[in-house]
C-alpha cells in the first residue's frame, strides 16, 4: 500500500483497487455463480431478500434444525472463492489497514439488475454519525471504528468487494459518503431519510456529497464500514448486471458476526487461510488457541457422528 493509497484510503475511507483479479479468476468465478442458485433463503420480509444475495453475514439459517456452523457462505463453492480468502492482491492492503493475524468475519454475494432495484440505504458512519436512525452506527457494538495514530491504521470492520461485472456512473451499484469514517457530526437531514432504511433514497434524491464509486471487472473496492456507505438504486433502463463478491475482515480480537467459520467444511485450504478463519480472541492464531479450536472441531464431528447414529 503506497503513500497515495494511504493518504486516499485516509481522506475517503476507501480504495478502488485495479485488476485485483485476473480476466480468467473472474470467469471462473462468473462460471460458477451463472451455474448455482443466488437466491438466498431469507425470513420472509427480510430487506435482504430483494438483492439478491447469496451468503449471508452468517446471523440465520436455512432450517430450524441446521448444526451450528452451517450458515451459508461462498467459501461452500469451494475453487476462487476459497482464493480469495487470502489473494496476494489484497492481503497487503489488508495488514496495513488491520494489522496482521486479522480474520475472515462473514462473506455474500449482491447482485444488482433492473429487476431488483431498490432506494439507497445509507449505514455507518464514523463515530455514530448515522445518529439515533443509523440501523448499524450507534447499534454496532463498536466493531465499525476507524482511526489513524502514530504512523498506523486502526480499523474494525474492512470490506473488500470484488466487482465480476463491469460498473459505470450511470447504472448504480456502491456509494459511500467520502470522509464520513471521521465525522463527529449526525448526517444531513436528506440522509436521515436514507439512514432510517425506510423508505430509502431514490436516484434522483442522493445528494452531491455521496460518491457513487465505479469499478470495472476484476476491480476491488476497499472501504471501512466506518464509512456510512450503501447501494445505488440500480439503473432499470440497463441491461447489465453487478456482481459483487463481499469478503470482511476484522482484526483479530473484533467480531461483528455472532457465528464462525469452521475450517473443516472446506477443502484445500492452507495453514495461513485456516488462521484467517479462526474465531476472535485476544490472542489471534497461536498454539494454545490452535488447540482449544481444534478441540471444538473435534467434538463437533463426534456430536454429528452420534446424531447419525441415533437417527440411522
Amino acid at each position: 500500500m503506497n503513500d497515495e493509497e494511504k493518504y486516499l484510503f485516509d481522506l475517503r475511507g476507501y480504495l478502488v483497487v485495479k485488476n485485483a483479479l485476473t480476466s480468467e479468476q473472474v470467469e471462473s468465478l462468473s462460471i460458477i455463480v451463472d451455474g448455482k442458485d443466488t437466491g438466498l433463503n431469507v425470513p420472509k420480509g427480510s430487506r435482504k431478500k430483494r438483492n439478491n444475495q447469496r451468503g449471508s453475514d452468517r446471523t440465520w439459517f436455512t432450517h430450524e434444525d441446521d448444526m451450528a456452523w452451517s450458515s451459508p457462505a461462498l467459501l461452500d463453492w469451494g475453487g476462487p472463492f476459497i482464493d480469495l480468502i487470502d489473494i496476494p492482491t489484497i492481503t497487503p492492503y489488508l495488514e496495513t489497514l488491520l494489522g496482521v493475524n486479522y480474520r475472515l468475519d462473514h462473506d455474500y454475494m449482491l447482485i444488482s439488475n433492473k429487476e431488483s432495484s431498490h432506494p439507497l440505504f445509507l449505514h455507518g458512519g464514523g463515530q455514530g454519525a448515522g445518529g439515533v436512525l443509523d440501523k448499524v452506527g450507534p447499534t454496532d457494538g463498536g466493531q465499525c471504528y476507524y482511526r489513524y495514530s502514530n504512523g498506523r491504521f486502526f480499523n474494525g470492520l474492512i470490506a473488500v468487494a470484488f466487482e465480476l461485472n463491469t460498473v459505470s456512473p450511470v447504472d448504480g451499484g456502491f456509494a459511500c459518503i467520502p470522509g464520513s469514517h471521521k465525522s463527529n457530526v449526525e448526517v444531513p437531514k436528506i440522509c436521515k431519510k436514507a439512514a432510517s432504511g425506510s423508505p430509502g433514497l431514490s436516484a434522483s434524491e442522493i445528494p452531491d456529497f455521496v460518491d457513487r464509486v465505479t469499478a470495472s471487472a476484476g476491480d476491488a473496492i476497499i472501504f471501512t464500514e466506518a464509512c456510512q456507505h450503501g447501494t445505488v438504486p440500480w439503473n432499470t433502463e440497463s441491461d447489465k448486471e453487478r456482481r459483487t463478491l463481499f469478503y470482511k475482515y476484522c482484526p483479530h480480537a473484533v467480531a461483528w458476526s455472532p457465528c464462525y467459520y469452521n475450517s473443516d467444511h472446506y477443502e484445500g485450504l492452507t495453514e495461513n487461510q485456516k488462521n484467517i478463519l479462526m474465531p476472535p480472541s485476544a490472542f489471534g492464531p497461536s498454539d494454545r488457541t490452535s488447540l482449544i479450536w481444534k478441540k471444538a472441531q473435534a467434538e463437533q464431528v463426534e456430536l454429528m457422528r452420534l446424531r447419525a447414529k441415533d437417527t440411522g
